[in-house]
C-alpha cells in the first residue's frame, strides 16, 4: 500500500525503504504497488523511486503496467448502475454528496468538492449530479456531512448488493464504491496466479480497512504501527510507523 504505509506524511519514501525496494527488485522479487489511487497518482511515485512492474490502482479496479505506461485491465461501473446507486443512496440517507473517478479525472457535485484531492492533476471538475452517470466510471465516492467514513459504511453496507457493488474506505472522508468483486485482495490474488506466485510467497503491507482483503490473503501480513485498529488486530506482525 502507498498512502499511510510506504509513503510518509510528506508523500516521500524514506531512503531506507527506497534502498530496500531497489535491492529486492535486483534480486528478482516482484514489487506491486496496491493503492486506492488512480494510475495518475501512482505513476509519478513509481518514476521518482524507480519502481517497476505492475500497479493495482483504484483498489484493484485498474491494473497498470508501469514499464509500458498503459492500462492492462479496467473494471467499471456502468451508467445505469451509477444512476441507481446515486439515486437510491440519496433517497435513503440524507446529507450525502457524490463524486466519481474516471481514471483520467474526478468529477463531483459542488458539495463534494472540498473533500477532493485539491492537488490532483487535472483538478476535480464540478458537475451537475446527472453528469455522474453519463459514461462508465471506475468508482463512486460518497461523503456525509456529519457521519465518519466508518459510520457511513455501517449504514450503506446493508443497503447494497455486494455482488454488484464493492464498498470500502481508506484515509479520505468518503466511501469508495466500485463494481462488485473488486478489492485489493482479489486483484492481488489474480495477479499472483498469472505470475505463478503462491500466497505463501507474498508479503503484504497496509494500514487501512481497504487493505484488509490483501492482508488476509497474503502469506505474511504486516501493518505499520499507526494503522487503523481493524488492521492492527488482523495482521501477523506490526512494523514501525
Amino acid at each position: 500500500d502507498l498512502d499511510g504505509t510506504l509513503l510518509r506524511s510528506d508523500q516521500s519514501i524514506s531512503e531506507r525503504s527506497r534502498a530496500l525496494l531497489q535491492e529486492l527488485q535486483s534480486a528478482g522479487i516482484v514489487i506491486v504497488l496496491v493503492s486506492a489511487r488512480p494510475p495518475r497518482g501512482i505513476i509519478p511515485i513509481a518514476r521518482a523511486y524507480n519502481i517497476n512492474g505492475l500497479a493495482l490502482c483504484c483498489n484493484g479496479a485498474v491494473i497498470y503496467d508501469l514499464d509500458q505506461d498503459r492500462v492492462l485491465q479496467e473494471r467499471t461501473l456502468m451508467p445505469q448502475q451509477i444512476e441507481y446507486l446515486v439515486r437510491y443512496l440519496d433517497s435513503s440517507i440524507a446529507d450525502l454528496s457524490f463524486a466519481a473517478e474516471s481514471g483520467n479525472n474526478v468529477i463531483c457535485e459542488a458539495a463534494f468538492y472540498p473533500y477532493c484531492v485539491q492537488t490532483d492533476d487535472p483538478p476535480p471538475q464540478i458537475v451537475e449530479t446527472a453528469a455522474l452517470w453519463q459514461r462508465p466510471l471506475i468508482k463512486i465516492l460518497a461523503h456525509h456531512t456529519s457521519l465518519s467514513s466508518e459510520d457511513l459504511y455501517a449504514q450503506i453496507h446493508p443497503l447494497l448488493d455486494r455482488s454488484i457493488y464493492s464498498i470500502t474506505y481508506s484515509g479520505g472522508e468518503f466511501l469508495e464504491i466500485s463494481s462488485g468483486g473488486i478489492s485489493k485482495g482479489e486483484a492481488l490474488a489474480a495477479l499472483c496466479t498469472q505470475l505463478n506466485v503462491t500466497r505463501d510467497e507474498v508479503v503484504a503491507f497496509g494500514d487501512m480497512p481497504n487493505d484488509l482483503s490483501m492482508l488476509r490473503w497474503a502469506g505474511l501480513s504486516i501493518a505499520v504501527a499507526n494503522a487503523h485498529p481493524l488492521v492492527l488486530q488482523s495482521v501477523d506482525a506490526v512494523t514501525l510507523s
